[in-house]
Formats: C-alpha cells, structure tokens, sequence
C-alpha cells in the first residue's frame, strides 16, 4: 500500500490532505479508531471466510474479498457476551451486549450488570486462553459503516470482532501517515490467509473519484451511518442516502464472531439446514465514480 500511497496520490486528494492539515481538521472516521492518540439493518456478515450481504432475512454470498469505502465508525469500543459454547458457522445471538462498552443495549432482555465496567465478564482474566493468557468473556469489537464499491446504494454495517481490531487501527494510522482520510480511498477487505478463522484484514485499493468526494462526504453525515454504527436507534421513518431503510427488530444485535484467536479454530462450520432466499448479486465494477454518479444523478 506504501508504493501507491506515495506515487499516485490524485491532485484533488493531495489538495484535501493539505487543507485537512492545515486547518488541523481531522477525519472523523479515523478519530473513532485511532482516536487522539493517533439485527435489522443491511450488514455485512464475515461467516465461513466469506463476505455476505445481508438484509431483510436475504443474503448475498460475495467472496473472500470485498471493496468499500468506509463512511462511518463508532467512536467507542462496543462490548459483546455469548453465553453458550460458541460454534463455529452458526449465527448465535448474545446474551449481552454494549453498543457505547457502558452500559447494556436497552434491547437486552437480562444484562449481566447495570455498567459494563462493574461486569465481572468484562474483566481482564475472567478467560483464560489455551495458551494460558488472560483474557475476557464479554469480547471487544468496532460497528463501523461502509458502502461496497460495486453497488453504493446502501450503507452496511461492518463488525469488526477484536481479532482484526489491530489490523482496522493499523490500517488507518498508516493512512494518517500520509494524509489520508478512510472516506477518500477504497479499501479492500479481506481474510488473513495464515488464520483458521475469519480474520478481518484491510488493504489500500484505490482512491474515490473527484466527481464523487462530495457525494461520499455527503453519506458520511447521513443518520443512516450512525444507524448502522449502533450510535442511534433506528426509525421506520428513517430514509437512507438512496432508499428507504428497513425496520429493526428490538433485540440485541446478533453478531458471527467470538474474540478469541486461539479458540476460533474449532469445529468446522456446519452445513445450512435449509437453503436461504438468494437476490441477484451485486454487480462486479471497477468505475466507483460511475457507479455513484449515475445513482446520485438520478
């Protein structure tokens, strides 16, 4: 990513870096992850390896590797409890979880405790790995928002358990290295080959047209991003950049990942017991300032 960054940075990128740095201006997306220090809506599901578009009960199996722009991050670490042993493949929903890693989601039916800094499971040590390093039950992940690069008409919401949370911070410090804001480049999200489980990593794709900046910006103050980042409940009024978003069931959010790196590599991923509704795929593209321009244009 370092030989792109450097060589072929597109004038109207390199004007907005130098206006970012010398207003001291920085990119919210990147302040939520690398901070100062340097359920119902669609989502993106991370199962078997593979990356899967999900909405209204429907999913849209992409592949190991999917291109985003990154419009939205919640700027606190979210907090998740399984109860049970988890089982690789299947979508198990939580017994507890923590939208802002304060509190308990009001949609939580019997929270464990009343802050999640009093919660016993939340404790350094309430684990302990295999290799025999403390760690904790109710695990750490970041709800971010993104739109596919293929297909921009819908903002998606991305969970990222602690096992790739490293690799999200590490990306965008070294985005921040050169200038660079989230919005502003399309990132490739893809797997860590050397991992037996879905390991999240992120890599530099390319940069987000001229003609279409604006129109990404504009995404990325929508209400539907904090919707999908869990920063606001969601509304049946609710209207997204391009079309209207769904209803959520009030329940806690259901989640298809633990933490734990050494446990991950457990029992395969058991076969679906049914077949799911399938919806035509999202079309394949290289011309993102097309794909937005023309849908915007509209």
């Amino acid at each position: 990513m370092s030989n792109a960054l450097t060589k072929n940075v597109p004038a109207h990128i390199a004007d907005r870096i130098r206006t970012r740095q010398e207003s001291g201006k920085k990119s919210a997306v990147a302040d939520a992850i690398v901070g100062s220090d340097g359920g119902g809506f669609p989502r993106i599901s991370t199962r078997s390896s593979r990356y899967r578009l999900t909405e209204g009960g429907v999913e849209t199996v992409i592949g190991p590797v999917l291109d985003v722009v990154i419009v939205g991050a919640n700027p606190r670490v979210s907090k998740i409890f399984y109860a049970g042993q988890y089982v690789q493949g299947e979508n198990a929903a939580p017994a507890c979880a923590s939208s802002d890693g304060l509190k308990p989601d009001d949609s939580v039916e019997s929270p464990v405790a009343k802050a999640c800094a009093a919660c016993p499971h939340n404790a350094l040590g309430s684990k302990i790995l295999p290799s025999g390093a403390k760690s904790k039950m109710c695990a750490d992940q970041r709800h971010m928002a993104v739109v596919a690069a293929a297909d921009p008409s819908k903002v998606y919401g991305l969970t990222v358990p602690v096992s790739g949370m490293k690799s999200l911070r590490e990306y965008f410090k070294e985005l921040g290295t050169y200038g660079l804001s989230p919005e502003e480049v399309v990132t490739e999200l893809g797997f860590d080959e050397e991992a037996s489980y879905p390991k999240i990593v992120f890599k530099h794709k390319g940069y987000v047209p001229e003609r279409v900046i604006e129109l990404v910006d504009e995404i990325s103050h929508h209400d539907s991003v904090k919707v999908a980042t869990r920063q606001m409940q969601p509304s049946a009024t609710l209207a997204a950049p391009t079309s209207a978003a769904p209803a959520i069931e009030e329940k806690a959010p259901v989640d298809d990942a633990y933490e734990e790196e050494e446990e991950l590599a457990a029992a395969p991923a058991k076969p679906p017991k049914k077949k799911k509704p399938q919806v035509e795929p999202v079309k394949a593209s290289d011309d993102l300032a097309a794909n937005i321009a023309a849908l915007f244009d509209s």
